[in-house]
């Protein structure tokens, strides 16, 4: 058995609800033939919306890398991206990034100009992951490829140029909810060890019953019948929608890395984050939530549109200055 789900087993619901917290909505059924048309249509968007992100900065190189894993034997791919001016016989901090796109959409492409910023402005290695998506490989996947590529990373990091002491995660939308979970992940099999955890508008609850749900859940994206179908494409039948590994909100908290939350104040998901950095606090974890005014989800991914994404230089600058402090860099 698949060493995750063997190891988690009894964190899953063996009934859709079973984990419920109380009040959440119920969530049933497989993927329908409407979800199938959202998840080819937020394909089709997302790889057309690349351009929006502007031109990519030059980094001193990118590699295709393959990382092995196990319970299916298979080889995930990644890009390497070593950062611009960096000493090649310096061992460099690594960045592990999950992109976002509702856990069935994105890739290595449409987030290398974030990734390109991040290797340059952090002075860091990144390893940009392009994991399993929903719904033709749905929970727990996607993870499974997370923890897999954080062990590779741990243990192949000095042949990388990379520093197995001084490992963060980060990701968007999606991939910070990966990046949450694998901490958690991590924490609770006692390794890989990780310095921080940057997460920029997770989804950590999929219970959707904030006021800023309530607001903005019907006009703003990700919209409530949106993010309904991506909880249909990304969690099996059998699995609760609100299992600590699916939304972390409802996960133990103790013992994680320090994390900066950011999210703008034009997302609905703004109250669930601004809830997960308190839980953090409340568990005694070192975290800081940042709400930025006007901006909606996905700004930084988009921070060189500064017409349409005013804050999303600033939330990458704080970003960089967060991991920078967290792997002691000057």
């Amino acid at each position: 058995m698949n060493q995750i789900r063997s190891a988690l087993f009894g964190a899953l619901a063996t009934g859709l609800l079973a984990q419920a917290p109380a009040g959440a909505p119920a969530i049933l059924g497989a993927p329908s033939p409407q979800v199938a048309g959202l998840v080819a249509e937020m394909r089709r968007s997302f790889r057309a919306m690349i351009p929006l992100a502007g031109e990519p900065d030059a980094v001193a190189e990118v590699s295709s890398i393959s990382i092995p894993a196990r319970d299916p034997d298979r080889a995930i791919p990644a890009r390497l991206y070593r950062p611009k001016g960096a000493e090649k016989d310096k061992a460099l901090p690594v960045i592990l990034f999950m992109h976002g796109g509702g856990f069935v959409s994105g890739d290595l492409d449409t987030h290398d100009v974030l990734v390109r910023a991040m290797a340059n402005r952090v002075g860091a290695l990144v390893v940009s992951l392009d994991y399993r998506l929903a719904p033709e490989a749905p929970f727990p996947a996607g993870l499974e490829d997370t923890f897999a590529a954080l062990q590779w990373i741990s243990v192949q990091a000095p042949q990388i140029g990379g520093d197995a002491g001084r490992i963060a995660v980060s990701g968007d939308s999606a991939g910070a909810n990966l990046a949450a979970v694998v901490a958690i992940v991590a924490r609770d099999r006692r390794g890989p060890k990780l310095s921080a955890q940057w997460l920029m508008y997770p989804t950590v609850s999929n219970r959707m019953d904030t006021e800023s749900w309530k607001e903005l859940g019907e006009r703003e994206f990700p919209s409530r019948a949106v993010n309904l179908g991506v909880i249909q494409a990304y969690v099996p039948q059998g699995t609760s929608p609100y299992a600590p590994l699916v939304a972390p909100l409802w996960a133990t908290h103790h013992g994680l890395p320090p994390a900066l939350i950011q999210v703008g104040d034009s997302d609905p998901l703004r109250d669930e984050n601004v809830a997960y950095g308190k839980a953090l606090v409340a568990a005694g974890v070192k975290a800081e939530t940042r709400v930025y005014p006007g901006q909606h989800h996905g700004f930084i991914q988009f921070f060189k549109d500064r017409k349409r994404n005013s804050e999303g230089e600033t939330a990458l600058d704080e970003g960089v200055r967060f991991l920078r402090a967290a792997f002691r860099l000057p």
